[in-house]
């Protein structure tokens, strides 16, 4: 965009609005204006605008005010005229596009035959709400030709003045292509009835190069006019594009413009659709449906859906599903017992969304006795039904229903998060059919609390089979996840009479519990007489979620007998050293640490963990490691992060630190590290 042009696109906002900051913000200055009008014939781009922005200022405080509209009007009408550079008039043109009238036309009509300044003549006239503007483009018309010509049809257009469609018409019978499509496109814009009628014509023998640009206008116009209110006019320009001989993209829209001009005949025609062999008209008659407002016209589709083929129907219940209407119940009802599967299925899923309570029965009934896939669907539904009741219907039809029912019912309770179903839930986990188990176990995960944390322990230690095991834990972590301590002592009394299985899920949700009462019971459980028990009991320990572990762990890591427990605690008890609030908290717990590691794996942890520490104490327990060939590298990259943070305040151990790793480290960026640092400490 040119400067001009932005500049003339603020001015045009600042007119529209009445932006009266500018507006008002001082007086006109009369002889710098009378100067400004002096200087603009003269003016060129690339030159001062002093005198334009003189110019414009008086534009925009103007605003409102006719005699200085009308005075400034005839000042720049008059630089038209004269002898004024091709700037000069571009300039004013633009102007005149936000306050000229009638008293400017003459001026701007005298230069639409000007093949350099006819653009910005019309670009004014085009705004120029008085009918004088529109009659002076049409006059213009047999006075120009080529691109100009074109321009002023195109003017014309964005006009939109019916008064011009009688000079446009002709022009759909020049012999030059681009006025001829020009004129389609104006006479579409204006869209007048002789015009409409025109276009029409025009089509039925325009040449292919020139059919495309036709389609366009005639659909341009039937939207106008049927926008006006015109919808008989408007239904026999889409009618007459409604034909297997036009492209898909007009078929459609015609379809759509029918639709819309003849709402009464509406439903026949889109029903016709559904049921045709034609997809994209069959997804234009769905888009249709779902836009078409209200339960009248939900209770209209919905009866014509016997009246369909199979395609048809499934499209149609994809309508009242998504329309969501419960008026439309009955009619999936007997959508279900159709022959056809993909028929019942979609049935069933628009049951789901236009049902209620009274067809939780229904569901259930598929579940146990559909295809497979009208059970996966039915099962699904369950939790997508409304209805304040419907939790209520859910729990009724538990008692008596079949097996595989009893578990869709039950796990949609969970889908549902049905909360007040709890004890009907929990009641589930006991069920004799392991599925219904399942299925309870999975919406106990989601529904229960720290009430219902005995009835889970007592899941884990009755569970069969290790499915059922790991659904109980599943569904005892999050009780013990949400609850916290609260769960603690139900689960602590539990380990009594559990076999070694049922301990190892009782160990973990202790972890996930915590607490003093459930921390005490891990660690005595590290004496238990099964040493898979002993094994758990120590890995919980390793994961505890706070320091209280730590003095448990370290013991373990200082005399256990099995190394493998002794690395299992030394690694947690690393972890929560990590997680001190203080770095002297942290490099105390470190210290300790290092000394027990053993293994040099043990050591690199350790490193890990003081390079996050970052004080002059933790630097000084990774010197020793440099010297250590498994741990140089590990040592190296922990010395350099921390010396990086500490080397202004201890230089001597920073510069000995750094030396050793130079001569350590094979590692060329931690060696460049060390080097730089080195630098810094004046090594």
């Amino acid at each position: 965009m040119s400067r001009n042009t932005a500049v003339a696109a603020v001015l045009v906002l600042v007119w529209m609005v009445g932006f009266a900051p500018l507006a008002g913000a001082a007086e006109v200055d009369k002889a710098a204006l009378a100067k400004a009008f002096q200087e603009l014939p003269s003016y060129d781009w690339g030159k001062d605008r002093g005198a334009l922005d003189q110019i414009e200022k008086a534009v925009v405080a103007a605003h409102g005010d006719a005699a200085a509209c009308t005075s400034l009007e005839k000042q720049l009408a008059g630089a038209l005229g004269s002898g004024a550079t091709r700037a000069a008039k571009d300039f004013a043109c633009r102007q005149l596009s936000l306050i000229g009238t009638s008293v400017s036309v003459p001026a701007l009509a005298a230069l639409l035959p000007d093949k350099d300044l006819s653009h910005m003549a019309r670009y004014a006239l085009e705004r120029i709400a008085d009918p004088a503007a529109g009659k002076a483009l049409q006059e213009a018309l047999p006075k120009v030709s080529g691109l100009q010509k074109v321009g002023v049809v195109n003017s014309l257009g964005m006009r939109g003045d019916a008064e011009s469609a009688g000079a446009l018409l002709p022009l759909l019978g020049d012999s030059d292509p681009q006025i001829v499509a020009s004129a389609a496109a104006a006479l579409g814009r204006i869209a007048t009835p002789e015009a409409a009628v025109a276009l029409l014509n025009f089509k039925a023998k325009a040449p292919a190069a020139l059919q495309a640009g036709a389609v366009d206008a005639c659909l341009d116009a039937a939207a106008r006019v049927l926008k006006r209110g015109q919808t008989d006019a408007a239904a026999k320009i889409y009618e007459a594009l409604d034909n297997e001989k036009e492209p898909e993209h007009v078929r459609m829209a015609a379809f759509r413009g029918i639709v819309m001009a003849k709402p009464t005949e509406a439903t026949p025609r889109l029903v016709k659709a559904l049921g045709g062999e034609d997809e994209g008209l069959r997804s234009m008659a769905v888009r249709l449906m779902l836009e078409s407002p209200g339960s009248e016209a939900t209770k209209a589709f919905a009866a014509a859906l016997p009246q369909l083929p199979p395609v048809g129907q499934v499209a149609l219940l994809k309508v009242l599903e998504e329309r969501s209407d419960p008026v439309a119940r009955p009619a999936v009802l007997d959508g279900m017992k159709s022959a056809d599967e993909g028929v019942r299925v979609a049935s069933l899923k628009a049951l789901c969304a236009v049902g209620g309570a009274a067809d939780v029965t229904v569901l259930a009934g598929k579940v146990a006795a559909g295809t497979d896939a009208e059970k996966t669907v039915a099962a699904e539904g369950l939790a997508l039904l409304k209805g304040d009741d419907v939790n209520a219907a859910i729990v009724a039809a538990i008692k008596g229903a079949e097996a595989a029912a009893r578990a869709a019912l039950v796990r949609s309770l969970g889908a549902r998060s049905a909360a007040g179903t709890i004890a009907t839930v929990m009641e589930c986990t006991k069920d004799s059919d392991a599925g219904v188990r399942l299925a309870a176990l999975e919406s106990a995960k989601t529904l229960a609390g720290e009430a219902q944390t005995p009835a889970l322990v007592g899941s884990v230690k009755s569970a069969k089979e290790d499915t059922e095991r790991k659904a109980a834990e599943e569904a005892l972590l999050a009780v013990c996840g949400r609850g916290r301590e609260k769960c603690a002592a139900p689960v602590v009394a539990g380990l009594e009479g559990a076999d070694a299985a049922s301990k190892m899920v009782l160990l973990r949700a202790m972890g996930r519990a915590g607490g003093p009462q459930a921390l005490r019971a891990v660690q005595a459980a590290m004496k238990d007489a099964d040493a898979s028990v002993q094994d758990e009991a120590v890995r919980v320990l390793a994961g505890w979620s706070d320091a209280s572990a730590a003095p448990a762990l370290l013991a373990i890591a200082k005399s256990a007998a099995n190394q493998k427990h002794q690395v299992l605690a030394l690694q947690g008890y690393v972890r929560l050293a990590g997680e001190q609030p203080t770095n002297d908290a942290k490099v105390k717990m470190l210290t300790e640490a290092m000394g027990l590691a053993k293994r040099p794996d043990d050591k690199k942890l350790v490193l890990g963990a003081l390079s996050n520490v970052q004080t002059v104490e933790s630097l000084r327990l990774v010197v020793p490691c440099l010297s250590d060939a498994a741990l140089a590298e590990e040592a190296s990259a922990a010395a350099v992060k921390i010396a990086g943070k500490v080397a202004g305040s201890a230089k001597d151990l920073t510069r000995d630190a750094m030396q050793k790793v130079i001569q350590q480290s094979k590692n060329n960026k931690v060696r460049k590290e060390a080097e730089d640092i080195l630098k810094k400490v004046g090594g």
